[in-house]
């Protein structure tokens, strides 16, 4: 009877469960390297949260303004008919160009101005070891820069909220920051539209000077009284972009740094260069020849099937095919030639 072997493909679609066992096999060789990179790695994340800086985090929770950017009015055509006109932008809109500005060269210089400001910028520090952003000196485009990376935005929802969080090590200056940070962009805007509208204003009281036709006119005065309710409205001392849905607030915990999450990760990548490092060292050593012969060794135990070459079904193939092969693999290293 001819010798049955199991196909490639029938050995691939076979669960390789030697590869699992070899790969525990590996690990276990390796436990005392890995062992020792864990427990460095568990000194180093110790460190980690020994010198860090705990920071707070305050968020304030924003919506756009309802009812203050949006002005509608009712002129009439050179037919006599109504017509609604409506004046700036939409409520989304000026929200967004308030997510767009806040974090402007421009807010920054207005919030350089205020001393309690850069007084709590020069705590921020994220080790007892390192100096603070405000000791190398700060300036508008510098500030911009971290506003930007510090000061970050999260839908609630599926709403048109936003919060928005910043860490800092006090938290009182954490909230105080984006209270700051909410008046002088709103403000700015507000200037912004209320300048606009006072060039309006004046364009068109000079075009209403110089028109004598009577439905211009009409047309004119209506438009020239929109703009004087808009200016009426943004001088009033309420949110214009962004209106305030929960007060700046800061958390009662320290959330960073995270000790659980710190000591996980040092852990896990200590355990991963333990592996590596010592595979690396056994192949340096030249040991590696010696262990993917017993990796072959024990494949040939898992996945070398067939029947022996005498015919009889009962022998134990697995045995019987693994002693065959060892022994030809031996009869091979003991021949003059293998020994030269």
């Amino acid at each position: 009877m001819s010798d049955f072997r199991l196909t490639s493909q029938d050995q691939t679609s076979r669960p390789q469960s030697g590869d699992l066992m070899d790969m525990l096999a590996a690990v276990w060789r390796a436990r005392v390297a890995i062992a020792f990179a864990m427990f460095l790695g568990g000194l180093l994340a110790f460190l980690f949260v020994h010198f860090a800086v705990a920071h707070y985090r305050a968020q304030i929770i924003l919506s756009p303004a309802q009812g203050m950017n949006l002005v509608q009015n009712t002129a009439l055509d050179s037919g006599g008919h109504s017509d609604n006109v409506a004046s700036g932008q939409d409520a989304a809109g000026i929200f967004q160009q308030f997510q767009v500005r806040y974090k402007s060269a421009a807010v920054a210089d207005l919030l350089l101005r205020d001393p309690q400001i850069t007084q709590g910028l020069a705590q921020d520090r994220d080790f007892n070891f390192t100096r603070s952003s405000a000791q190398q000196g700060w300036s508008a485009d510098r500030l911009a820069e971290y506003i930007a990376d510090r000061v970050r935005v999260d839908g609630v929802g599926e709403s048109a909220l936003r919060r928005f969080y910043y860490y800092h090590p006090d938290k009182e200056f954490g909230v105080l920051f984006l209270q700051r940070l909410h008046n002088i962009t709103d403000g700015l805007i507000r200037h912004n539209v209320r300048v606009a509208v006072n060039e309006r204003i004046v364009y068109l009281n000079g075009v209403l000077d110089s028109t004598m036709n009577p439905n211009h006119r009409r047309n004119i005065t209506a438009l020239l009284m929109e703009q004087e309710r808009l200016k009426m409205l943004v001088s009033i001392d309420q949110p214009y972009a962004a209106d305030v849905v929960v007060a700046a607030s800061a958390s009662v915990h320290a959330l960073w740094p995270d000790a659980t999450l710190v000591y996980a990760v040092f852990l896990a990548l200590g355990a991963f260069l333990g592996f590596v490092l010592h595979g690396l060292v056994l192949y340096a050593r030249g040991d590696v020849e010696k262990v993917e012969e017993t990796l072959r060794d024990q494949r040939y135990e898992q996945h070398d099937w067939y029947f022996p070459e005498s015919g009889n079904n009962n022998e134990k193939p697995l045995t019987g095919g693994y002693e065959r092969r060892k022994n030809g693999r031996q009869k091979k290293h003991d021949t003059p030639d293998a020994a030269e």
